[in-house]
């Protein structure tokens, strides 16, 4: 059976540098080029899903556009996905959508924080999501790079998030292109992340985090795994990080992405992730005299200055979440810091045969 299309259509030849001039003028895109959604290609990418075309999977912010699997699927289209991915871009829109990830808030405020998504389970590979070397940028995995891109697009084209007009963001960032990797499982001495999240290895699940950015961090003196985990604690907690502004560390979570090589070194003294997450707790805090009196003040007055002088960044070891990827270089990890207001949200991707 023809799957009956609904959105507003245009006639316009199936050519990519047409569709591309128009995309600009048109403000669709994100300055690169798109496929043209045609309607078989719309189809194929609907094939995939249970869902109907009309199901609606929420309102999404900041213009509240009424997001429909079709509509979805057109921006997938366009954003280069293949059909099979189909279902995690949903799972994407679906984890966004929950109150919990306060997606109005997040895409209309100054900062630069943009849904960050991180994937589990054995479909990492068939799709091309990257996790090992170069897997935040650069590693050029169809999933990676599209399935990102297509959520980007949906915030685009159907909730209505431009810069400098619904988007308050004074800088952005390049995840706002769309920023999807995966964890390298494999080479982790820990139980995933969606395994800590409740889900079985078995399973696909899609991360959103609301990131701030990426922060590269590198290491060549350190020979000593709990030494290596402290200066990661104190490189968390600069001094104006998000957590530091607000009026308590009580919400939101911090990726920690961990290379296999460093994961292997803390894994034989932190066998347990939950040691790791407690040790990076205890020492992501600064001294009082960190800050000049004015501020020092403010952070008095919001009771973040405990007894002996210390400003923690966050309240709970649960806030810092270490996640396994990237290459065997051993020097190096990336911080994707909270922007706070907001909690890590996971869906399970459905496909037909799990409906």
């Amino acid at each position: 059976m023809t799957v009956a299309l609904t959105a507003d259509a245009i006639e316009i030849d199936d050519d990519f540098e047409a569709f591309y001039e128009l995309s600009l003028a048109e403000k669709w895109g994100d300055g690169a080029p798109l496929i043209p959604p045609t309607d078989a290609r719309i189809r194929a990418m609907l094939a995939a899903t249970p869902y109907p075309a009309d199901h609606v999977l929420g309102a999404l912010p900041p213009k509240y556009g009424l997001c429909t699997v079709e509509l979805v699927a057109i921006n997938a289209v366009m954003a280069g996905c293949q059909a099979k991915a189909f279902p995690h871009v949903i799972a994407a829109v679906e984890a966004v959508l929950r109150a919990e990830f306060n997606p109005f808030a997040i895409l209309t405020t100054t900062s630069s924080v943009f849904p960050m998504l991180i994937v589990n389970g054995p479909g990492r590979d068939d799709l091309g999501v990257d996790y090992r070397a170069g897997c935040l940028g650069g590693a050029a995995g169809r999933g990676s790079m599209t399935i990102g891109r297509a959520l980007s697009l949906c915030l685009r084209n159907i909730g209505g998030q431009r810069a400098g007009e619904t988007s308050r963001t004074v800088f952005g960032q390049a995840a706002r292109f769309g920023q999807c990797f995966g964890e390298w499982e494999e080479r982790s001495p820990w139980p995933s992340l969606a395994q800590r999240r409740g889900f079985d290895a078995s399973q696909d699940v899609v991360t959103a985090h609301a990131g701030k950015g990426n922060f590269p961090v590198a290491d060549t003196n350190t020979d000593d795994a709990k030494d290596l985990a402290y200066l990661l604690a104190k490189s968390m907690a600069f001094p104006m990080a998000n957590w530091y502004l607000g009026p308590t560390g009580e919400t939101g979570q911090l990726v920690i992405c961990i290379n296999p090589i460093w994961a292997d070194r803390m894994g034989k003294v932190f066998p347990n992730i939950e040691d790791l997450q407690a040790y990076f707790h205890e020492h992501a805090w600064q001294p009082i005299d960190l800050w000049r009196a004015d501020n020092q003040s403010i952070l008095r007055k919001k009771n973040r200055v405990d007894d002996r002088g210390r400003v923690y960044m966050a309240n709970r070891p649960a806030q810092f979440v270490p996640v396994v990827c990237g290459g065997l270089g051993n020097l190096h990890a990336m911080i994707l810091h909270s922007w706070c207001d907001s909690e890590m949200q996971s869906v399970v991707p459905y496909r037909h045969e799990e409906k």
